[in-house]
C-alpha cells in the first residue's frame, strides 16, 4: 500500500474530479458513509450514545456534516457544532443544507459562548474531529486552537476524520494543539504524518478506507512511500528449490565480534543462518575463537589475525580477500570495535569488496570521516544505522535526524548510491533511486542490545538465497519486527532480549510462508 504527503492525495483528488469525471459531492459521500459504518462497527451500542460533530468550513468539515446526516438517519442523538457558517462552501456547504433542511441540531461555534461548547463536550459520549484536513502547515491558532485544546482536555473518545485536527500529515509534527485520536479514519491511503511520532501517537489506532478513488491513481509509479505489508514481503521472497543443497542457498561471510563483544557476532552469525542460508562462515580475532567454537554449533569460525586489544587487524585483510569471492554476501560491522587498525580494515573491505555488503554498527563509524567511500565500491551496499549512528555518519546531532527521519534517509540513499535502513519504531527502508518503505513496528521489546545484530543476519542471509539487496532490506526489516511481535507473546516487551527475537526468527518465516 502507498503513503501519500498532502500533496499527492490533493492531486489524486483533483485527477479524480477533473480527469475522471467522479464528482466532488460523490467523493465526500462516500467518506462520510464510510467513517459512519467505522463508527457504527466499532461502537455496537451506537444508538443509545450522544454524538458531537465539531465541523470546520474546508471538505475535512464536509466529509463529518455526511457523518451528522448518517448518524441522524441512524437515530443517534447528535449535536453538530460548525466553527465558522460564513466560510463554508462547495461540497461542505451542500451537505451543511442538507443537515439543516433535516433538521439536525447544530451551533455555529463563532455565535457561542465557549461555556456551551464546553457543555456540549462535557454531555457527550463521542465526538468527531472534522475541523482540519491534510492542508495544515504550522500551529493551529485561535479559536479552532481553543476547541482542540478543550475536546483534549475532557478526555473522551475522539474519532478523527482523515487526520487528527493540528497534525502536520506530511511530517507527523504537532505544532501546537492538536486532537489526540482514538481513532482516525484516513481516506484513500494512510498519510506519512500518521506513520511517525509524534503524530502516530495523536492518531490512535488508524484505519484506512477507500473511498472511490481510481485503482491506478492509488497505485501509480509516481507515489514512491509505501507501506510495508504481509503481501508485499511474500511477493519478495526468494524462492527455496525442494533439490536444493546447502550450496544453492549461498554463503555468508560475516565479520564481527571484538572482546566482549562476542555476543554481537554469535546473534548477527545465528540470525543469518536461521534465515535459510546455506552457511555462514564468522571472520573473528583469533583469540576469541575457542569461545565462538563453543557457544556455536552450526556457524564455521574462521580466526582471523588480531590487534593486542583483540579486534580485527589489518592484517586480516589478506586472508578475507584470498577466498572472499567463495562467499555470497559479506556482513561487517556487530561488535567489530572501534579500534584504530579495525576501522582501517573495515574501510578497506567496504571500498574493494567484490560482494553485497551489509555494514552496521561500529563499520559504520569507520566511515564517519569519509562516508563518499561507500561510492567507491562497486558492489550494492545497505546500511542499517539506528538514529545515532546515521547522525554520526553524516555529522549531524541526533535530534536533526529524529526530526527528518524519511528525508535524511532518503537523502543518504541517494546521495551516497545504497539501501538505507533506519531502524526505529517506524522503520525506513529507502533505496537510491527514490522508493521507500516504511515498517511498522511499534513493540518497546525491540529496544535492546543486539537487536539490530539480528536485523544485519537477517538480512545478510536473504542476500546469499539471491534477494537483491532492497528487497532483502524489505523483508528483513518486516521478519525481524515481526520476529519482535512473536517473542514479545511469550516474553512480554519489559522483559524481552535479542535472544528471544532471534529464537522466533524461524516462526516468522514460518508465518510469512504458511499460507
Amino acid at each position: 500500500m502507498k503513503i501519500v504527503t498532502s500533496q499527492e492525495i490533493k492531486e489524486i483528488d483533483k485527477k479524480a474530479i477533473e480527469e475522471y469525471g467522479i464528482p466532488g459531492l460523490i467523493l465526500m459521500e462516500n467518506a462520510g458513509l464510510k467513517i459512519f459504518q467505522n463508527i457504527k462497527n466499532i461502537y455496537p451500542d451506537l444508538k443509545a450514545k450522544k454524538v458531537v460533530i465539531f465541523a470546520g468550513s474546508g471538505n475535512n468539515g464536509g466529509d463529518g456534516l455526511v457523518v451528522a446526516r448518517h448518524l441522524y438517519n441512524y437515530g443517534v442523538a447528535i449535536k453538530v457544532l460548525i466553527l465558522s457558517l460564513a466560510q463554508i462552501k462547495g461540497e461542505a456547504k451542500i451537505n451543511w443544507e442538507i443537515i439543516n433542511k433535516l433538521g439536525v441540531d447544530w451551533k455555529e461555534i463563532e455565535a457561542v459562548e465557549i461555556e456551551e461548547i464546553e457543555k456540549e463536550i462535557r454531555t457527550a459520549d463521542l465526538i468527531i474531529d472534522a475541523i482540519l484536513g491534510t492542508g495544515l502547515k504550522g500551529a493551529v491558532s485561535g479559536l479552532r486552537g481553543k476547541v482542540i485544546d478543550l475536546i483534549n482536555s475532557f478526555d473522551k473518545e475522539v474519532i478523527a476524520v482523515d487526520v487528527p485536527s493540528g497534525l502536520d500529515s506530511d511530517t507527523g509534527r504537532i505544532a501546537g494543539p492538536c486532537i489526540r485520536a482514538t481513532y482516525t479514519v484516513t481516506l484513500g491511503l494512510p498519510k506519512v504524518g500518521l506513520m511517525f511520532y509524534p503524530g502516530a501517537s495523536y492518531a490512535g489506532k488508524v484505519i484506512v478506507e477507500d473511498i472511490g478513488f481510481p485503482k491506478n491513481l492509488l497505485e501509480s509509479e509516481r507515489l514512491h512511500l509505501n507501506l510495508v505489508n504481509k503481501e508485499t514481503v511474500k511477493a519478495l521472497l526468494p524462492e527455496r528449490l525442494i533439490y536444493g543443497h546447502k550450496g544453492s542457498f549461498g554463503k555468508v561471510l560475516l565479520l564481527a565480534g571484538s572482546r566482549g563483544m562476542t555476543g554481537a557476532a554469535s546473534l548477527a552469525s545465528q540470525a543469518a543462518l536461521r534465515s535459510g542460508a546455506g552457511l555462514v562462515f564468522l571472520g573473528i580475532p583469533q583469540s576469541l575463537n575457542p569461545i565462538m567454537e563453543v557457544k556455536l554449533t552450526e556457524v564455521i569460525t574462521l580466526p582471523l589475525p588480531e590487534t593486542k586489544a583483540q579486534t580485527l587487524s589489518e592484517e586480516a585483510e589478506e586472508e578475507i580477500f584470498r577466498s572472499i569471492n567463495n562467499f555470497s554476501v559479506v556482513g561487517i560491522g556487530p561488535g567489530i570495535s572501534r579500534q584504530l587498525e579495525t576501522q582501517k580494515l573495515v574501510r578497506k573491505i567496504i571500498e574493494k569488496s567484490p560482494l553485497p555488503l551489509v555494514v552496521d554498527a561500529d563499520a559504520l563509524y569507520a566511515l564517519k570521516e569519509d562516508p563518499a567511500l561507500f561510492k567507491k565500491t562497486n558492489s550494492p551496499v545497505v546500511i542499517t544505522p539506528h538514529p545515532g549512528e546515521l547522525a554520526t555518519l553524516i555529522n549531524q546531532d541526533i535530534k536533526y535526524v529524529l526530526d527528518n527521519q524519511l528525508e535524511i534517509s532518503q537523502e543518504v540513499a541517494s546521495n551516497l548510491g545504497l539501501v538505507v535502513v533506519l531502524k526505529g519504531a517506524r522503520t525506513i527502508i529507502a533505496d537510491n533511486k527514490g522508493e521507500t518503505y516504511i515498517n511498522i513496528g511499534d513493540n518497546s521489546g525491540m529496544a535492546t542490545g543486539g537487536s539490530g545484530d539480528v536485523l544485519t543476519g537477517i538480512i545478510c542471509g536473504l542476500i546469499a538465497q539471491g534477494a537483491d539487496v532492497f528487497s532483502a532490506a524489505i523483508i528483513g526489516a518486516y521478519v525481524h519486527s515481526l520476529a519482535g511481535n512473536l517473542a514479545r507473546e511469550v516474553k512480554g516487551e519489559r522483559g524481552m532480549i535479542a535472544g528471544d527475537i532471534l529464537s522466533q526468527v524461524p516462526q516468522a518465516f514460518l508465518s510469512l510462508e504458511g499460507e
